[in-house]
């Protein structure tokens, strides 16, 4: 196999991984985008049958969050999966 060849086959690879990655993280979203499940409006925490979080009772459905807090709880939960896969 030549090196380019070589190097063809790591990045369509590699573009193959990062497909993988994209399509799981978009249908976590949409399975976050579905559930009623509250979480804490300050700091993201999944409600977890508790009363309050952040010393307040404030707790909305994942939609409902900031992008931001949004994307950061998905990522924690990709983080997560891909730990428990190696």
């Amino acid at each position: 196999m030549s090196q380019e060849a070589f190097y063809q086959t790591v990045q369509m690879q590699e573009f193959e991984e990062f497909m993988k990655v994209k399509n799981f993280v978009q249908q976590m979203r949409e399975e976050f985008m579905a559930s009623k499940d509250g979480y804490c409006c300050y700091c993201g925490e999944a409600q977890h049958g508790r009363a309050s979080c952040c010393g307040e009772s404030d707790f909305v459905p994942f939609a409902e969050l900031y992008e931001d807090m949004q994307d950061e709880i998905i990522q924690e939960e990709l983080y997560k999966y891909e730990e428990s896969t190696k």
